[in-house]
């Protein structure tokens, strides 16, 4: 019998190993940004806190926002086409656990990290986005550290606060998991430190390579399009390569989409407003 589709389409497209669409970034609250991206061909959507403030509150109303009667009407299942991320306010290196709690709590399907740069930081991350593992799980370790309120989550996403607990663990950590954290780095120190990352720590399921944070700590001032940031870029690729993670590249000046994917990226992160580009992208990858 065929498995039923994911609750996580992004999940899905890279088990598929088909390119995922990225719209990023959406301000927490931009009702009418959320609703135009609710209703286009990206795949998946940042809704952005860290430089905005975080307000869970509000939080909430962007992502009933971006859920489409239609879409869920016509698929026949709860897989939301356009999937909502939440990149977080605190760096991966301050460990603060109930901003991961309460910003999960509220159901997006994954979360974006800010500079993870150290072991350390990636481990923590993940214990806080893990509930307890139930007695006899294999992949009880890392031990989960999230708090049990699971009751707005599973209502966003359709499920009863059972199968939430069972479905909200980390993918690929649990194969089964339809949570994603997807770590930014975007520092040097987070460049030199990924292969200790990727190797020891479980349950970071993808990298975005963030050009814009990665030039200013390289001493170039913003310049995404250095050919510097550029061979940075490229050798985080190469590192998640190495360890069979999913890679994020940001389609702009220095690749577009197509020359993304072409390179192994296998997510490209663009604007909302992109459109062209996110066709011509789709185009590229046949979807």
């Amino acid at each position: 019998m065929p498995r039923a589709p994911r609750l996580n389409k992004v999940i899905e497209l890279l088990e598929r190993e088909q390119p995922v669409f990225c719209a990023a970034v959406v301000p927490n609250g931009d009702y009418e940004q959320l609703t135009a991206v609710a209703t286009s061909d990206f795949d998946m959507v940042m809704i952005e806190t860290e430089h905005l403030g975080f307000d869970p509150l509000t939080l909430r109303q962007s992502l009933q926002t971006l859920l489409s009667r239609k879409h869920i009407a016509a698929k026949g299942n709860l897989q939301p086409d356009v999937v909502p991320f939440v990149r977080i306010p605190p760096y991966a290196r301050e460990q603060n656990q109930w901003v991961i709690k309460q910003t999960l709590d509220v159901g997006p399907y994954g979360l974006v990290l800010p500079h993870i740069d150290t072991v350390e930081g990636a481990a923590a991350a993940v214990r806080a986005a893990r509930y307890p593992q139930a007695v006899g799980a294999p992949d009880r370790e890392p031990a989960g550290e999230r708090g049990w309120w699971p009751w707005t989550a599973a209502h966003y996403w359709g499920v009863s606060a059972e199968e939430y607990y069972d479905a909200a663990d980390l993918w690929p950590l649990d194969p089964d998991g339809e949570l994603l954290l997807l770590g930014i780095v975007e520092n040097v120190r987070g460049v030199e430190n990924l292969r200790d990352i990727l190797r020891d720590v479980k349950g970071i399921g993808a990298i975005w390579v963030g050009p814009g944070d990665l030039s200013v700590s390289m001493g170039r001032r913003g310049d995404i399009d250095h050919p510097d940031v550029e061979a940075a870029v490229l050798q985080v690729l190469e590192t998640c390569t190495e360890f069979g993670v999913p890679c994020a590249g940001l389609a702009g000046r220095s690749a577009d989409a197509a020359r993304r994917l072409e390179q192994g990226f296998r997510m490209v992160v663009m604007t909302p407003g992109a459109r062209g580009e996110l066709a011509r992208g789709r185009q590229a990858a046949g979807r």
